[in-house]
């Protein structure tokens, strides 16, 4: 029995190809838990401490982290382009709270 384990390093081989962006990073969801779209793409705060997923198909934003989803409230993304249709799209599900 052997408990070799090879080549263990963790640093990265050069590579002549260039890096694809991670998957992670562009599509952590399949779809919109909402609408279902495919749609979602990244927003990322002011901050940079948080990247949000803006469905273009229902304007709901999600956030994804240790593999929950949750609903981002609109007043939690200073200076996103899309903070009115966000908003409107957040006001209208919380009518009856």
């Amino acid at each position: 029995m052997t408990t070799s384990m090879g080549n263990t390093s963790f640093g990265s081989a050069p590579s002549s190809a260039p890096s694809p962006e991670p998957a992670i990073i562009r599509r952590p969801l399949d779809h919109c838990p909402s609408c279902h779209s495919w749609q979602l793409r990244p927003v990322v705060a002011i901050d940079a401490e948080a990247v949000h997923f803006l469905c273009g198909s229902c304007n709901r934003c999600w956030h994804v982290e240790l593999g929950f989803v949750r609903r981002v409230r609109p007043t939690a993304c200073d200076g996103c382009p899309q903070r009115e249709s966000c908003a409107a799209a957040y006001a209208a599900d919380h009518a009856d709270d």
